[in-house]
């Protein structure tokens, strides 16, 4: 009987261990997604946001009144503070502090050891931290080009570290599923880290952009349109049958929208709640979306639409909207793109859900706010994007790998279809730049002869009087007697 039990004990944990393990993520609604992390010795249990939109590891170090777990200084006896001044600003929000280092460690990364790297202490923030957020600071995965700096100091990215420990470099897949049920606003989903050797694109990854700047993710974004299906059974259906082997002109790409979408910059940020679009596309989609709702007798007021108010309802909503199409340039040649295919699922989001149907006497209230937002200039593929998806970042190889999930939304991606001529070139795209470590060593072997040719200048100049600091001077008066010895020896000659 007893070893019944103990085997029953050990199976329910394996699988417990097992399903924290398959899924690390979690976060309420517009909060993104956060990860347990361990800081410090004794290690301190804080949890971080996935950020793919920043390259520092930054973590509150003072209370605060939304939420007064921090990480405590003078407890970890291996931290080393710096005092160095470092900030960052973010499209929402800033903070400042120091730059330091400590023992960095995140229990549901089995793979990836303990090691010491930089972070940020934040000292001091404005509109960063939101009200009733599960996390204490941010993971920033992106490339050290966009990391938190301050006067002579910059913060260089955990990942960074990570690589140099295991030798190799390593690449992370993200996989969201967003809310677990329509009643529900809390998402989660899993975070894991691979070493390069053993990321090989295969038939999971056949969908793969390449990273056009490795600053932050930078991809080819090449049109944000609504679909001609929504969510029902036929649709799906159909559109999976489509033959997804079409060759495709140009034209079926707008080479102005391309160009405006893609003007500033475009990126792959799992840190940004909504896709973001430049003004004019925004207003575009979010009208036909509009429209679209009309026609289906929906009634929703411009505040949703436009200006990111959230409509509420007594009971939860099925949607029948547009699906929304993202076509993304291909690693595999610039003449080729695939399409991300959104659900109304994903951008018609739940915020809150409170279900007050057992007898309390209280209305339920199920809120949505658009996934969709104007950014005037820049795209950002904000989290809406990738829930239902499984998302692979190959930082050092400089691709994104798209794959449809097991878990979320049923979104989807299609293709590869094929342009008649190079869509870098009529989108007026960013060439591929060189590794950025390579940029920086360069940089930096610049920098120093620079450096050696400023010092020999400047030697130069000054020999002068550094032969005169050099040379000990003798008294006065000695020198005034041995002039004038020597001119009556001169005279006497």
């Amino acid at each position: 009987m007893v070893f019944v039990v103990l085997i029953v004990i050990q199976t329910i944990l394996f699988l417990n261990r097992a399903i924290c393990d398959e899924f690390n993520l979690s976060g309420e609604a517009g909060q993104a997604y956060a990860l347990e992390v361990h800081v410090g010795h004794p290690p301190q249990k804080l949890n971080v946001l996935v950020d793919t939109g920043s390259a520092t590891l930054a973590i509150a170090s003072y209370p605060r009144k939304e939420n007064d777990i921090y990480f405590h200084t003078v407890s970890s006896s291996s931290l080393i503070n710096s005092g160095k001044q470092v900030q960052a600003k973010y499209s929402q929000g800033n903070w400042s502090g120091h730059l330091a280092s400590d023992f960095i460690s995140f229990p549901s990364l089995h793979l990836v050891p303990e090691v010491r790297s930089d972070i940020a202490l934040i000292t001091k923030s404005h509109k960063f931290f939101m009200n009733g957020s599960g996390w204490q600071g941010l993971l920033g995965l992106a490339y050290l080009p966009v990391a938190a700096w301050g006067d002579n100091a910059v913060v260089g990215p955990w990942l960074d570290f990570v690589d140099k420990i295991q030798k190799k470099p390593m690449s992370f897949l993200l996989k969201l599923c967003g809310t677990q049920s329509q009643t529900n606003a809390t998402h989660y989903g899993s975070f894991k880290m691979f070493g390069d050797d053993n990321v090989k694109p295969d038939n999971n990854f056949v969908f793969r952009t390449p990273i056009l700047r490795k600053r932050w993710y930078e991809v080819g974004v090449l049109s944000v349109r609504l679909l001609n299906y929504t969510n029902t059974k036929k649709d799906v259906i159909n559109n999976m049958e489509k033959d997804r082997n079409d060759t495709h002109g140009v034209s079926n790409i707008d080479i102005e929208s391309c160009r405006e979408l893609n003007s500033e910059k475009s990126i792959v940020d799992s840190g940004t709640t909504s896709i973001t679009l430049p003004n004019k596309i925004f207003r575009q989609v979010v009208d036909e979306l509009k429209g679209a709702a009309q026609n289906s007798n929906m009634l929703i007021l411009d505040e949703f639409w436009y200006r990111g108010e959230a409509a509420c309802w007594p009971e939860p909503q099925e949607w029948s909207l547009p699906w929304i199409g993202i076509d993304l340039l291909s690693y595999e040649a610039d003449n080729q793109y695939f399409t991300l295919e959104i659900p109304s699922q994903n951008f018609m989001r739940v915020v809150t859900a409170n279900n007050n149907s057992g007898g309390t006497g209280t209305v339920s209230e199920f809120c949505y706010k658009l996934g969709l937002e104007a950014s005037g200039k820049e795209t950002v593929l904000g989290y809406t994007a990738m829930e239902g998806l499984q998302v692979l970042f190959n930082r050092s190889a400089g691709w994104i790998g798209w794959q449809e999930s097991d878990c979320g939304s049923n979104a989807r991606v299609t293709g590869p279809y094929n342009a008649s001529t190079s869509l870098l070139l009529v989108c007026s795209l960013t060439r591929p730049l060189p590794d950025v470590n390579v940029s920086i060593k360069a940089a930096q072997w610049t920098l120093c002869v620079i450096s050696i040719v400023a010092a020999a200048v400047l030697v130069y100049l000054l020999a002068p009087c550094v032969k005169m600091f050099l040379i000990k001077p003798l008294p006065i008066a000695q020198q005034i007697s041995l002039s004038q010895a020597a001119l009556v020896e001169q005279e006497n000659a």
